[in-house]
């Protein structure tokens, strides 16, 4: 009997791409595309061929939620923003008694998705959780340097994203407002801590064509979840998006508040300055003198080449001892197609979780090792190629 997988946001930038590699992966596997926009399902649907169908389905109303979810073997859940719908609609998979795997990138709603793992427990429910490409990728090379080492000090995890898809939605310009927003939490000197959005940038340099861009401390589910796995000193993210001009307007936004949840009114109506904010930054295109975008956009092609649209830098950052002495690990990827890479290791992690019966119920971030890392990122490895740097860091101090 083949196995039946519902996507839920499977007509968005990421869940379309989810559904691809499904049927790729698997071609005999019943996909279904769960989402309110009917007719863009329809179209992912027809242009992935196959045994692929459409429900229509509001991730709010929860118990029809649960009643559509029990007809199947695995949710898989693309439907952001997280800090929204990542706790609700892993809540439902777990009340419905199905396994579950979700690409949540929002660290507050990651904090809250791991307080269900009691319940998940209780209800023989599997959940993996954050099984994209930040997080996902990076804490499963987190897990994998920490292996090489004797003793994990620190890990980092950088990220830097292209702001020109034009096949991006609102709920990733609302995730990364998100993420800019307030005070955010990392692990430092063993515990867990809050501190101001993007404070401490720096120039980090990823892989070619990628390079050097700026990068800060940003809210991400990396620091919040490694720590229970992996004994750390440190962990943190920083991510940033190109060209710098917009991550530069993202950063004034966030200084002026214009990322907050605070009311504002035009014309007598009532919106929340993000809803705002996030309408001016997906118009930009249009409202932007063609001159200006041009300007902009002209020297990243001389550098990036196609990697400028819909592309994506990541790294992995591990320091610690091996045999007495000191290392850095770094792992390093460049993809021109950041929607596959996001959707790539969801969907393998929702093929393992189809087919293996000994995995025990929880919720689980990637690096609690309960699914099989290396076997993903080999695989993730005929996608791009993944840079590795082992470095010997003399005069380190033990701590």
């Amino acid at each position: 009997m083949s196995v039946k997988v519902l996507v839920l946001g499977g007509a968005g930038h990421i869940g379309s791409k989810i559904v691809l590699e499904l049927r790729n992966l698997d071609p005999s596997m019943k996909i279904v595309i769960g989402d309110k926009n009917v007719e863009r399902a329809q179209s992912v649907a027809s242009e992935v061929g196959g045994d692929v169908e459409v429900l229509v389905i509001d991730a709010v109303a929860e118990d029809s939620l649960i009643d559509a979810m029990k007809r199947f073997d695995v949710i898989v859940s693309a439907l952001g923003p997280f800090y929204r719908f990542g706790v609700p609609v892993l809540r439902a998979a777990i009340r419905a008694g199905v396994n579950f795997v979700d690409i949540n990138d929002d660290y507050d709603a990651t904090e809250e998705a791991l307080k269900l793992h009691e319940e998940a427990q209780r209800k023989g429910v599997v959940a993996l959780i954050g099984l994209g490409a930040t997080p996902g990728i990076t804490n499963m090379l987190a897990y994998q340097g920490a292996r090489i080492l004797d003793e994990v000090h620190e890990i980092g995890t950088y990220w830097v994203w292209t702001a020109l898809d034009p096949t991006m939605g609102p709920a990733i310009i609302d995730h990364f407002f998100h993420a800019i927003t307030g005070m955010v939490v990392t692990y430092k000197d063993n515990k867990w801590i809050k501190i101001p959005a993007l404070c401490e940038p720096e120039r980090f340099k990823f892989p070619s064509p990628i390079g050097a861009w700026e990068v800060a401390h940003v809210g991400h589910p990396e620091p919040v979840t490694i720590p229970r796995y992996i004994k750390v000193k440190n962990v943190y993210n920083k991510g940033g998006v190109w060209p710098s001009e917009l991550n530069e307007v993202a950063k004034v936004f966030s200084k002026l508040g214009l990322t907050s949840f605070e009311e504002v009114r035009v014309k007598d109506q009532a919106f929340k300055a993000r809803e705002v904010a996030v309408a001016i930054a997906i118009s930009l295109p249009k409202l932007m003198p063609p001159e200006e975008i041009e300007r902009m956009v002209a020297p990243l092609y001389e550098k990036m080449g196609d990697y400028v649209l819909t592309g994506v830098g990541l790294a992995t950052v591990v320091k610690g001892f091996k045999d007495e002495k000191g290392f850095t690990i770094k792992y390093g990827i460049a993809c021109k197609d950041s929607a596959r890479l996001t959707a790539l290791p969801v969907a393998l992690a929702t093929l393992e979780l189809a087919t293996k019966r000994d995995i025990k119920a929880g919720v689980y971030p990637p690096e609690a090792g309960v699914i099989n890392v290396d076997r993903i990122i080999e695989s993730i490895k005929k996608l791009v190629t993944i840079e590795f740097v082992e470095e010997r860091v003399e005069n380190a101090v033990t701590i």
